[in-house]
C-alpha cells in the first residue's frame, strides 16, 4: 500500500455495496472500501478538510468538524426570530451524490484555488472511479468502464467532494446576499425581498446544470411566504413552518418534524410491546419475573431500556442533580440529544402525555393477560396512569430504599439538554453522529 502511494500507482480495491431505504422512498447505494482504502480516504478527506477550511461557506454545514446540523438549525432560529414574514426557498437535489460531474468536480478544484497535492488528486481520480457493484457483492478483481458521474457515498473522501460540488452554488448565494443554509443537497434560502429570492433560485438552478444533480421537484417546495398568520391574504402560497434536517422551524419556535416525532412514537412503542406484551400474548410469560420480588420485571425492564433511548447514560438522579444546580461539561446521548434545540414546551409535555397513557393501557392489557393465564400481578399493576408517572419502588434490600421507576419524560431532559447549551454550548450535543447520515 505505501509503495503504491509513492510510486503514484495506488488503486483502492472494490468496494462491497449495499443499498439503504431513503426516507422518502427508494433506495441509496453505499459503497464501503476495505479498511486499509478507507484509512486513506479519511486521512485524505481531513487533509482536504483542514487545508481547504477557508474556501469553504460558512453556511455550508454538512460533513465539516467546526459545525454540524444543530448549528445550522440554530443559525435558522435566530434569522427567522427577527421578522413577521419571509419569503423561504426549499429545494433538494435528486441523487445527488449518484449524479455529480467528474468534470466539474475537478474544474471546482482547480478554479477554486483549493489546496490539493498531486498524490491527494490521483486518490481523488481512483476513488471515483471505484466500481459500483451489484447490491450485496464484491469481487477483489472486479472491473468496470471509468465512471465519468457520482461519487461512492460510504466512504470520507466523499464528504468533502460533496461539500465542493455545491461551493460555487454557495458563493453565488452569498453574492446576491440572500440568507441561506445547506447541508449536503438540503438547501434552505429565505430573504425580505421577492426579486432576490428569485434570483437565488435562478442560481439554484444553473448549479444544479453544472454539477449534473437535477433539482427534486417532489420535494422541492419552491418559494413560500413564511408568515405567523398563514391565513390572512397574502400575494402568494403561505406556510407556518419548514422543515429541516428533521426539525420544524416557524418564526418563533423549534420544534421536532412530524416524520420525526413519529419515529420516536414507534421506538417507544415497540419497546412497550416486546416487554409488556409479546410474551403474555404468546403465553410464555416467565412467572418467575413476576414472583422474585414486589415488582415486575418486565415493567422494570422497560423503564430502563426507555430511559436509555431517551436519555443515554443518565439517570433520573442526574437530571434532578442537573436541573437544581450546575451542570457539567459533558457529551448527551440518547434521542433526545438530537433536538437540543427544540423550544416548544407544549410538544414536549403532549409527546410525554402519549407516553405515559401508552405505558398504562399497556399495563392494563398485560394485567388481563396475566390474569387470564392464573398468574400473579405484582406492583405496579392496579395504579393509576398518575400513580405509573411517579412510581417508586421498595427496594427489597434491608436498607428501606427504594427504586426510582417514573416514566422517563422527554420534557426533563429536554431541560436539561438546553441548560446544557446555554451553559456549554452546542458542543455538548453537535459530535454526536458519525459523518456520514443516511437520513433523508
Amino acid at each position: 500500500m505505501t509503495k503504491a502511494l509513492k510510486s503514484g500507482s495506488y488503486d483502492p480495491r472494490p468496494p462491497f455495496t449495499f443499498s439503504v431505504p431513503k426516507t422518502g422512498g427508494g433506495e441509496r447505494q453505499v459503497s464501503t472500501f476495505q479498511i486499509a482504502d478507507e484509512v486513506i480516504s479519511l486521512q485524505v478527506y481531513r487533509s482536504l478538510l483542514t487545508k481547504n477550511f477557508p474556501l469553504l461557506s460558512s453556511r455550508a454545514y454538512a460533513y465539516r468538524y467546526d459545525r454540524g446540523p444543530h448549528d445550522a438549525i440554530s443559525y435558522i432560529s435566530s434569522e427567522f426570530t427577527r421578522t413577521k414574514r419571509i419569503f423561504v426557498a426549499e429545494y433538494d437535489f435528486q441523487d445527488f451524490f449518484g449524479s455529480i460531474s467528474h468534470e466539474y468536480l475537478f474544474e471546482r478544484l482547480k478554479e477554486s484555488n483549493m489546496k490539493v497535492t498531486p498524490l491527494e488528486k490521483h486518490i481523488i481520480e481512483r476513488f471515483l472511479q471505484a466500481p459500483i457493484l451489484e447490491s450485496g457483492a464484491y469481487s477483489a478483481t472486479a472491473s468496470s468502464e471509468p465512471r465519468t458521474a457520482g461519487i461512492p457515498q460510504g466512504t470520507s473522501l466523499s464528504l468533502f467532494l460533496a461539500n465542493l460540488a455545491a461551493s460555487e452554488l454557495d458563493r453565488s448565494l452569498e453574492l446576491l446576499g440572500v440568507g441561506f443554509v445547506r447541508f449536503a443537497d438540503d438547501t434552505l434560502i429565505w430573504s425580505s425581498s421577492y426579486e432576490q429570492i428569485c434570483q437565488a433560485v435562478t442560481a439554484l438552478y444553473e448549479a444544479s446544470a453544472l454539477i449534473g444533480s437535477a433539482i427534486h421537484e417532489d420535494k422541492s417546495k419552491g418559494i413560500r411566504l413564511l408568515t405567523s398568520v398563514p391565513s390572512r391574504p397574502a400575494e402568494m402560497t403561505t406556510t407556518e413552518h419548514v422543515n429541516f434536517l428533521g426539525h420544524r422551524l416557524d418564526l418563533q419556535t423549534i420544534r421536532m418534524k412530524d416524520s420525526s416525532l413519529d419515529k420516536i412514537k414507534k421506538r417507544i412503542t415497540e419497546l412497550v410491546y416486546t416487554n409488556l406484551l409479546l410474551e403474555p400474548s404468546k403465553g410464555s410469560q416467565c412467572s418467575d419475573r413476576l414472583t422474585e420480588t414486589n415488582v415486575d420485571k418486565d415493567y422494570v425492564t422497560l423503564i430502563f431500556q426507555l430511559r436509555r433511548y431517551l436519555y443515554g447514560s443518565l439517570t433520573e438522579s442526574d437530571l434532578r442533580r442537573f436541573r437544581n444546580g450546575s451542570i457539567p461539561k459533558m457529551k448527551f446521548d440518547g434521542v433526545m440529544s438530537y433536538f437540543p434545540l427544540v423550544n416548544n414546551s407544549k410538544e414536549l409535555t403532549q409527546l410525554d402525555g402519549w407516553i405515559a397513557t401508552t405505558i398504562w393501557l399497556a399495563m392494563q392489557k398485560r394485567a388481563r393477560l396475566l390474569k387470564a393465564a392464573h398468574l400473579g400481578v405484582p406492583d405496579p399493576h392496579g395504579l393509576s396512569k398518575e400513580e405509573l408517572i411517579t412510581f417508586k419502588a421498595q427496594s427489597p434490600k434491608a436498607t428501606g430504599g427504594s427504586t426510582d421507576l417514573r416514566i422517563p419524560s422527554v420534557r426533563r431532559i429536554s431541560d436539561v439538554i438546553s441548560l446544557a447549551v446555554t451553559t456549554h454550548g452546542l458542543q455538548v450535543v453537535s459530535s454526536n453522529g458519525p459523518l456520514y447520515s443516511y437520513e433523508g
